[in-house]
């Protein structure tokens, strides 16, 4: 089960909740009688969900999906499609079971088109570190990604980072990781992970710190100050989220410095076979009495 969605979403075609019918020579082909019904599978046993059948849409010739939206109190967990269909009127029916998840609102989905399974981990792992994995629970003064009525209460909380700026900071650690003497060539996250899995905290760190001294240019750009009658209001927070960066700054630089002495190196000169001379051929060394260019080509 790959597909996963959130409370009061609501489907549509390119959510992957498709089902494509062809004949057996490959050609797109429309189904005589096709519906499908919805089950909650959360707590492990099948709850068909009305209404029942539902009916798909049909938005090119052998392609149908299920259009609906997901209930904002839905339960968390599994869910089930189940499609019926018949080549012919009469004909025997086919049945063919999708899965797809429901995850609350506070719960960050990744979506970034191409992500890599690699990749995914370490947005995961970068907003866990961040504190911006859950924030219900974690903060409360953020701009809304949703709202919800509790107790007559309207609660706002969204996510701070979007996963694509996650994702570009990772990249953005990845190559300062590379600058740092001894260079390295790691193209991508995937390659930095595979032969150095132990410097995926140092990855992380590294990110922190783009991540936070972004979020810095934001807060500036929101703080103010005034005084009325006696009663002043300061919002201030640059200065606090600096301070966070430049502590994972700290770490970072020193981590990137005790990693990379751990990559091997060849340290001395190079001398190139052929130079300006025959002469430079023999090094340094070798002088006219011992052995000539004219003697060394027999002349």
């Amino acid at each position: 089960m790959s597909v996963t969605f959130r409370r009061g979403q609501e489907l549509g075609r390119a959510d992957g909740m498709n089902l494509f019918l062809k004949k057996k020579d490959g050609t797109p082909k429309n189904a005589a009688v096709i519906s499908y019904d919805l089950y909650d599978f959360t707590t492990g046993v099948e709850v068909l969900l009305p209404p029942s059948p539902r009916q798909p849409v049909n938005p090119a010739v052998g392609e149908y999906f299920a259009s609906f939206i997901i209930h904002p109190d839905a339960n968390i967990g599994k869910y089930r499609i189940r499609w019926t269909f018949q080549e012919f009127t009469g004909s025997p029916a086919a049945r063919v079971v999708q899965e797809f998840a429901v995850v609350a609102d506070a719960t960050q989905v990744i979506t970034v088109p191409g992500i890599t399974p690699v990749e995914y981990d370490l947005v995961r792992g970068l907003r866990i570190a961040l504190r911006d994995n859950n924030p219900a629970r974690n903060y409360h003064f953020m701009p809304p990604a949703g709202e919800e009525s509790v107790n007559q209460f309207t609660r706002v909380f969204g996510f701070i980072w979007e996963d694509y700026e996650l994702l570009e900071f990772l990249r953005m650690s990845n190559d300062v990781i590379n600058m740092h003497p001894p260079q390295t060539f790691y193209e991508n996250l995937d390659m930095l992970i595979s032969q150095h899995r132990n410097w995926r905290t140092l990855l992380l760190t590294g990110a922190m710190v783009h991540s936070i001294t972004a979020l810095v240019g934001n807060q500036i750009a929101d703080e103010f100050s005034y005084s009325i009658g006696g009663v002043s209001l300061d919002i201030e927070k640059s200065s606090k989220y600096q301070s966070m960066a430049s502590d994972a700054h700290a770490r970072f630089t020193e981590w990137v410095t005790a990693a990379k002495e751990t990559v091997k190196v060849i340290r001395g000169l190079q001398q190139s076979r052929y130079g300006v001379g025959i002469r430079s051929s023999f090094g340094p060394s070798v002088g006219r009495g011992a052995l000539t260019p004219r003697r060394f080509l027999g002349i």
